[in-house]
């Protein structure tokens, strides 16, 4: 259902017809706060499986190696990272449709899988219910999934149905209609996208009344020309979520993420249901024939929270601690990691990006809270060369990977783009680098 506060206003805004203006008007009331979504149906289905344990086994003798698992030219790009319930480890080369699975913890990989999805648009995520796992591709027409039950060994394609949110409800009924691919996508043609390109693995809620659902970052972009941190502050895109209460068939779109200008994004849920968005900022610009000066807040990560199960976001910060990573002093960002350590009753999270908050894309960092993302008191460097895009997981409890953390990032010895490396490390690791001054570790976390 659609709540207005403001009826005239919306009454006003039906005359407009086509074009941009539905979206300027639509995400104003949004940002106002002036729509709200109507209730999602609770969560279906079997329970979900016990994944969390103790926090002992990443805490055994502090550990690192890394190897690198996809080569190729300068431009090695998009590193999805997932585990299967059984352990295995799949690390996709998005934009090449390259697939490697590690069944032994990360000691050995598989040959290269060509995959059926990729680039542009991809979100693995693992439904903890049933084992399988899935890959959302909204970019193009029609909407569809690829489903592995095999631990990533076999995909098979399926039609979905998504369900637009009110405000997309809203803009096809006045005009602006929902598009995929590449056509259109540089002329103003009256077309949106939903996709859910370069952002983490989704996630299956393992808390309260939506226990099940799988929910996984995305993003509206309504057509412009420019590159995401060089549109008009109306054209700006909106990072969201979709989620699913019936194993992937059916798909509904969630609320705005309360900023614009956001996309490649990542979350996670608490011990306490509630989930944490942690988002890319494009607030700086590409074209160099606009540079300026950056604001602090212009290399600085957004985040916002769901007490809904991602069905609206809310609480806005910019996080004074975590950088947005290298933009080449353009400040527009880069695509970070995150993951929750499958710990009961702790919510210990760890974020990755490069450590140059703006700068030069290099100097690949883990940074680990242990109050569930209001603090974030230390960080370790992983990388020092040239890196850009990561991806994290951390290992399944009872599985060859438990204890260990894994982190997928683009790099290379000359250029962020050479190669993708696979890091693993535990938490003693991370526990051993530099404080951030943002809070304390606590006695309870330390070997």
């Amino acid at each position: 259902m659609i709540s207005v506060t403001k009826p005239c206003c919306l009454s006003g805004a039906a005359r407009i017809t086509g074009g941009i203006l539905p979206v300027i008007y639509l995400l104003s009331i949004v940002s106002l706060g002036l729509i709200t979504l109507g209730e999602a149906a609770p969560a279906s289905g079997d329970e979900v499986r016990a994944v969390e344990a103790s926090l002992d086994p990443f805490l055994t003798a502090p550990f690192m190696d890394a190897k690198v698992v996809f080569e190729g030219d300068d431009g090695v790009r998009e590193p999805y990272l997932a585990v299967a319930l059984d352990g295995t480890l799949l690390a996709l080369r998005n934009k090449a449709h390259h697939l490697r699975r590690s069944e032994d913890g990360g000691e050995t990989w598989s040959d290269v899988i060509e995959v059926p999805f990729g680039f542009l648009d991809t979100n693995m995520i693992v439904d903890e219910t049933t084992g399988d796992i899935m890959s959302v591709r909204l970019w193009e027409v029609p909407d569809r999934l690829w489903r592995s039950r095999d631990h990533g060994k076999t995909w098979q394609e399926e039609p979905i149905t998504v369900k637009p949110n009110e405000v997309m409800k809203w803009l096809e009924w006045s005009g602006l209609k929902k598009r995929g691919g590449r056509e259109g996508h540089d002329t103003n043609s009256g077309l949106y996208f939903l996709h859910a390109n370069a952002s983490e693995s989704g996630v299956t809620l393992r808390h309260g009344p939506q226990r099940g659902r799988l929910l996984a970052p995305a993003t509206f972009r309504p057509h412009a020309v420019e590159h995401p941190s060089d549109r008009k502050p109306l054209d700006r895109i909106y990072n969201c979520a979709i989620y699913s209460d019936d194993g992937g068939k059916t798909w509904q779109v969630s609320g705005f993420f309360p900023e614009g200008f956001t996309e490649e994004s990542a979350l996670e849920e608490l011990s306490d249901g509630r989930v944490y968005y942690n988002s890319r900022s494009c607030m700086g610009f590409y074209d160099k024939a606009l540079a300026r000066e950056l604001r602090q807040e212009e290399r600085l990560r957004r985040t916002a929270w769901s007490s809904d199960g991602g069905r609206t976001w809310e609480d806005l910060e910019v996080n004074k601690v975590l950088p947005d990573g290298g933009g080449y002093d353009r400040g527009y960002g880069n695509k970070g990691g995150l993951t929750r350590l499958p710990v009961e009753g702790r919510d210990i999270l760890l974020y990755s990006n490069t450590d140059t908050a703006g700068g030069p894309r290099e100097k690949m960092t883990v940074w680990a809270s242990f109050d569930g993302a209001t603090t974030w008191p230390v960080k370790r460097l992983v990388y020092a060369g040239p890196s850009a895009y990561s991806s994290m997981v951390a290992g399944r409890p009872g599985t060859a990977g438990e204890g260990k953390i894994y982190l997928l990032f683009e790099s290379g010895e000359t250029h962020c783009y050479g190669g993708m490396r696979v890091a693993r490390f535990n938490l003693s690791w991370i526990l051993q680098g530099e404080a951030t001054g943002d809070g304390e570790v606590p006695d309870w976390v330390r070997p």
